[in-house]
């Protein structure tokens, strides 16, 4: 559910009060949950990346596995590590957090992540650790970091000479998203 945050006051017994607004109905929330106690979590609303830049991002990935002589899987795993935005989370006082993980030699990584970069290695008690950082897919991304990882995939691109869309097409990949 999307909404905006309108008001926040205090009631006469010191509570404090928060006023959301949404155009959705919340009829069934309510009928639900009512005049209960309930947990619930507030984040900022994010736009959605556009799907013209997703199908771009691919079809430039599978060109770019053509002239480097790989797959495509693996081209949009190395892209994602180079220019993809790290998987994070929020913790109880509120502090944005990256996901990193430690796994020791031998121990795959994607039994703990999806998509992940190895940052370093490390030793305890003489057994190998190495680590990482994981990293969201592109299903995940705003448009803001979809940007970033598009323009990343172009630049690969154009450093093998692979022709690509004009600025202003790009650009109108970038905006095709509309809430």
């Amino acid at each position: 559910m999307n909404g905006r945050l309108k008001d926040w006051s205090f009631s006469r017994t010191g509570e404090s009060v928060l006023t959301i607004t949404t155009r959705e109905s919340c009829k069934k929330l309510w009928d639900a949950l009512g005049d209960q106690e309930i947990t619930f979590s507030i984040k900022r609303r994010v736009i959605p990346r556009s799907l013209n830049a997703n199908n771009y991002a691919w079809s430039l990935i599978e060109k770019l596995a053509v002239a480097v002589k790989s797959d495509k899987d693996s081209v949009y795993e190395e892209m994602l590590r180079r220019y993809g935005t790290g998987e994070t989370y929020t913790d109880e006082a509120g502090n944005e957090c990256k996901v990193l993980f430690s796994l020791r030699e031998g121990v795959p990584p994607a039994l703990v992540a999806r998509h992940y970069a190895e940052t370093g290695v490390g030793y305890v008690e003489g057994k190998k650790f190495i680590h990482y950082r994981a990293i969201k897919g592109t299903s995940e991304y705003s448009t803001k970091e979809m940007s970033v990882f598009l323009d990343g995939i172009i630049s690969e691109c154009q450093e093998v000479g692979i022709e690509t869309d004009t600025p202003e097409q790009i650009a109108r990949y970038k905006e095709a998203w509309h809430p």
